[in-house]
């Protein structure tokens, strides 16, 4: 810890520490179970954890409509459409399989390494398909203004460089309701690009405890 904390003292633009931070279990004030598929040794995705703090978001507001930035093998994917109603929805883009180009600049090999891969979305249970409609497009040349003001969680796990964090989020922020809640992965000092431009987000987003998960809620 001493260690970590070092390094963000070092590195300014990685300090986490001005977000408020609040445990997961205290995101919702409702009783709700919690179902998940186990996706042992995929690396590139959200915890176990943070699938809990994330579902515990999309209760908190009631979502049927979700969007996410970044499908990658679906492990985020899944377990969203695992724990939405049996009429909701979740919307989920990416590259397309035979685009390795992109728009925006991506600082990170092992993001471009990423962003090149094949297999998006091939992890998702076959049984979850009908609540999965996915967009294969850079989100840098994606229109949002057909899903304008009508999500209720915007899910922001996409590249993780300063242009597509600011691209995405932009976007999302249009797509997503009044009282809806926008969450972004990898808030964390490995990823400076997106602690860096959180912190200037207004209103400024919150952290969950023992995640890299951001969250803010759309004001009313």
């Amino acid at each position: 810890m001493a260690n970590f904390a070092a390094g963000q003292i070092a590195d300014p633009e990685a300090d986490t520490r001005c977000f408020p931070v609040v445990e997961w279990r205290d995101i919702c004030d409702k009783n709700f179970p919690l179902h998940f598929y186990s996706f042992p040794n995929i690396g590139a995705s959200i915890s176990l954890q943070e699938s809990a703090a994330l579902v515990a978001l999309l209760k908190s507001v009631g979502a049927k409509r979700v969007f996410e930035f970044g499908t990658y093998k679906g492990v985020s994917t899944t377990q969203i459409a695992l724990n939405l109603a049996e009429d909701g929805q979740i919307y989920t883009l990416d590259l397309p399989e035979d685009q390795s180009s992109y728009s925006l600049q991506i600082s990170k090999e092992s993001e471009r390494a990423i962003a090149r891969e094949e297999g998006k979305g091939t992890l998702i249970p076959k049984d979850l398909l009908s609540k999965i409609s996915f967009l294969r497009i850079d989100s840098a040349r994606f229109d949002p203004k057909p899903f304008e003001g009508s999500m209720d969680l915007v899910f922001v796990d996409g590249a993780h460089s300063s242009d597509y964090i600011e691209n995405d989020t932009q976007k999302g922020w249009q797509m997503l309701r009044r009282g809806g809640v926008m969450v972004w992965h990898d808030c964390t000092p490995s990823h400076r690009d997106v602690v860096h431009f959180l912190k200037g987000f207004n209103p400024l987003p919150k952290r969950v405890a023992g995640t890299t998960l951001a969250f803010v809620f759309k004001p009313n």
